[in-house]
């Protein structure tokens, strides 16, 4: 699993390091392969030991840190092209230094050392991140092959106390031996706290030496972090440490870093109050444009917010500051580009330009598990969005997620604490709403028809089903539909709905098609269509069968028992079938399956069977009520799709008169 996603790459340059070190590293003891094969049978490779240490040096009256990165990692099968690449990434308020990088390979009885020599130096620019002003060296170990080692050790210079840090003591290989280590001077003063360890197996010491004292964390027979689909960020499950430098005393003054909230938006507020200071003419003419004819003042923001999510495109790109400051609202309205912290700022001058109250906020996505209250720091943080208050009710602006209704707070931020903006030593910490499941519903209503088949010969059998059927998506699930059908043709739009209302088999397809409300922010989406399923029916002498669960929604769904991370959902969510089937004349219902339900406030689901004069009709109910279902819910899941996987075998019976 990666630790860091990347949204683009471009190769920069080649550098070539001099790598310093021995030449030839004595190879592993007899059989200690062996017994590491056999103790770790189902991985590729594990890490005889992997390190972080850390020390804070005071230079020039400033705290400073320095990193000591080690890793040994050996090759326990010839699948090694998952770990002979490796990245180390920096940005403009870090550097990196003495790398070295080698494959130990074995050579006959002896092992034979290959340094890597050519270092590929690259911008990578991360998904969304508010901090994007990231880089990257590129190595690739050469010649790896089951029995060789890849050993990497390199130090970080990191000059802002206020970037400073975090160790994963999981990561994508089991490790033997994992250290992390803190010292610092008298003169710093830090805080730590531990995330998700349940045990005592992660062991702590401290040791005070002179003026040095020394934080000490060591973990031995570390599990690998599996790769698992849905799974959170990695700081909701993994085993994580985040220590904070709350201050530092310099010339017999103390200073301030991150001690609390306060402090954290001190330095957000000193980074941006140059920037954006008051409000441009070319901003105040755009926004007297934009809101023209709005009417009241929510009028105005509403149609400010839909300018800039459909007239700015959103870039994320780096520039040095640029990682964590914003530019200028004129420089992007003229660019017509920029990256969230832009989006946001422009957002705020634009809605301030119109004489209204705006904010900037900083938060974190659901990538991130900290609260800013746990964690006030930049970790924290990786977003940035416009705030727009009134009569006390907050909206949350964010213009990076197209298609998104005014007032609705995109996916990615909900349940998330906000750091709004009000001024100079002046702030409001915040909770994103979830937005409720009844406000993404997804309903879909249909009409069938049981028709003799066109395929079948000899004497017609009612097999085939002929239908029609209007969906209604709002919220969320709107927003997500939306985004597909865009910007495809009829063929692409045919294709995705009938991927998405699929219905029976692999014999459905759709006659007609047509949309409402795709523009229409604040109204529902809808989708009406006509189908038809060939041979769907069966036929069994005066008996007809038909299964009415056209769409089985989480069939065979389980959670597999022995998933580690808990299961992210994008948003809460209800979806809703209602089927109607017309009784072929000469027929009367012989059999109706009975109802069917399970809930518990996460998550649940209903059926129930009805017939009212000639129609049979079928409704299915389906809600999850929690943006994250935990291990402990697991068991509650699994008896739910076992219970709905048996109702979906349930037919109605029709039997002739």
């Amino acid at each position: 699993m990666k630790l860091k996603s990347v949204k683009r790459k471009t190769l920069a340059c080649i550098c070539t390091l001099s790598l310093a070190g021995a030449l030839t590293v004595a190879g592993q003891q007899p059989g200690t392969d062996a017994a590491l094969k056999k103790k770790y049978s189902n991985d590729a490779a594990v890490f005889l030991s992997r390190s972080e240490n850390v020390e804070v040096k005071m230079e020039k009256g400033l705290p400073v840190i320095y990193n000591k990165v080690s890793e040994d990692l050996l090759l326990l099968s010839d699948k090694t092209s998952a770990y002979s690449e490796r990245n180390i990434y920096w940005s403009d308020f870090s550097e990196i230094s003495d790398i070295d990088a080698r494959s130990i390979v074995p050579s006959g009885k002896k092992f034979k050392t290959i340094k890597v020599k050519d270092i590929i130096r690259s911008n990578e620019i991360a998904d969304g991140n508010f901090f994007d002003d990231s880089r990257a060296y590129k190595l690739d170990f050469p010649g790896l092959a089951a029995g060789s080692r890849a050993t990497l050790s390199y130090t970080e210079k990191i000059y802002d106390p206020h970037l400073y840090g975090r160790f994963f003591f999981n990561t994508y290989a089991p490790a033997e031996d994992v250290e992390y280590s803190v010292t610092i001077p008298s003169e710093v003063k830090i805080r730590y706290k531990l995330f998700n360890v349940k045990d005592s197996s992660i062991q702590f010491s401290s040791k005070t030496s002179g003026k040095k004292t020394t934080y000490l964390w060591k973990l031995k027979d570390a599990k690998k972090v599996k790769p698992e689909d849905g799974a959170p960020g990695l700081s909701y499950y993994v085993p994580n440490i985040v220590v904070l430098i709350d201050s530092y005393t310099s010339e017999g003054k103390t200073h301030e870093v991150l001690p609390d909230v306060a402090s954290l938006y001190e330095w957000y507020y000193n980074l941006m109050k140059n920037v954006n200071s008051s409000v441009t003419p070319p901003v105040k003419k755009l926004a007297d444009s934009i809101t023209a004819g709005a009417g009241d003042s929510l009028g105005k923001v509403k149609k400010i917010f839909e300018w800039v999510e459909n007239n700015i495109n959103y870039i994320a790109y780096e520039d040095s500051l640029a990682g964590l400051i914003p530019r200028e609202a004129s420089l992007v309205i003229a660019r017509r580009f920029g990256d969230c912290k832009d989006m946001a700022t422009t957002l705020t001058q634009l809605i301030r330009a119109a004489g209204l109250p705006a904010y900037p906020a900083w938060l974190g996505t659901r990538d991130i598990s900290y609260t800013f209250t746990d964690v006030p720091s930049p970790l924290a943080a990786n977003h940035m969005i416009c705030v727009y208050i009134q009569d006390g009710k907050y909206y949350f602006l964010d213009a990076t997620g197209k298609d998104a209704p005014f007032g609705y707070p995109t996916s990615m931020i909900q349940g998330k604490q906000a750091i709004i903006g009000l001024g100079e030593g002046n702030f409001s910490l915040v909770t994103v709403p979830e937005t409720p499941m009844q406000s993404n519903a997804l309903i879909d209503t249909t009409r069938i028809w049981l028709l003799a088949s066109p395929h079948r010969s000899g004497e017609p059998a009612l097999t085939h089903v002929k239908g029609s059927g209007v969906a209604y998506a709002g919220g969320y699930n709107k927003i997500l539909i939306v985004e597909r059908l865009r910007n495809a043709d009829l063929k692409e739009r045919k294709d995705f709905v009938s991927s998405l209302l699929q219905k029976g088999n692999n014999k459905f397809y759709i006659d007609s098609l047509s949309f409402g409300n795709m523009n229409e922010s604040a109204d529902e989406l809808t989708i009406r269509y006509g189908f038809g399923l060939d041979d769907y029916a069966e036929n069994n002498g005066n008996k007809l069968y038909v299964n009415m669960n056209l769409e089985k929604e989480y069939a065979d769904d389980q959670i597999e028992k022995d998933r580690e991370a808990p299961v992210s959902e994008e948003f809460k969510n209800v979806l809703r079938h209602v089927i109607r089937l017309t009784i072929p004349a000469g027929y009367k219902v012989s059999y109706l399956p009975g109802d069917c339900a399970f809930s518990n406030p996460s998550f649940g689901f209903s059926i129930h069977y009805s017939v009212h004069g000639e129609v049979v009709t079928e409704e299915q109910m389906f809600f999850v009520d929690t943006l994250m279902i935990g291990q402990s819910e697991f068991g509650g899941w699994n008896k739910m799709i076992s219970q709905i996987t048996k109702a979906y075998s349930e037919t109605v019976t029709l039997e002739k008169e």
